[in-house]
């Protein structure tokens, strides 16, 4: 049965099922960062499965697969710019440094054969900010 979430009740609905996992596929932010930040982000386990623990009314705690951590994830009044469309959730960052940002998470069941792959290593950027290979 494939996942489709159309809304954050959907959204709220699967993670409260057993197994519901989530796992970043993009993030914008980090994508623009140096490539030694980049390569820390992932060692931390920010593209690593995260397997929901507990839901709330206004949250989500994650333990994040190789990780002695947990994460959390809110959701309020901000949730109406969330975008959803079939199993990933986009969920936009308002840093305050730069260009505006997004998170995408890919949703599955744990175990599932066909669960995402970490995301490749985006290009370098040169100094203006152009996504070439340097």
């Amino acid at each position: 049965m494939a996942l489709v979430l159309h809304a954050l009740a959907d959204f709220k609905r699967f993670l409260a099922e057993p197994g519901a996992t989530i796992q970043v596929v993009r993030n914008t932010f980090v994508d623009r960062q140096g490539p030694a930040l980049r390569e820390a982000y992932r060692r931390r386990g920010l593209y690593a499965p995260r397997t929901v623990q507990a839901v709330s009314k206004k949250a989500a705690v994650f333990a994040v697969q190789g990780q002695p951590t947990t994460v959390w994830l809110y959701w309020d009044r901000g949730t109406r710019k969330w975008r959803f469309a079939d199993d990933t959730v986009t969920i936009p960052l308002d840093t305050g440094l730069g260009a505006p940002d997004e998170i995408v998470y890919r949703c599955s069941y744990a175990g599932e054969p066909d669960a995402p792959a970490p995301p490749p290593e985006p290009p370098a950027m040169t100094e203006d900010g152009q996504g070439q290979l340097l």
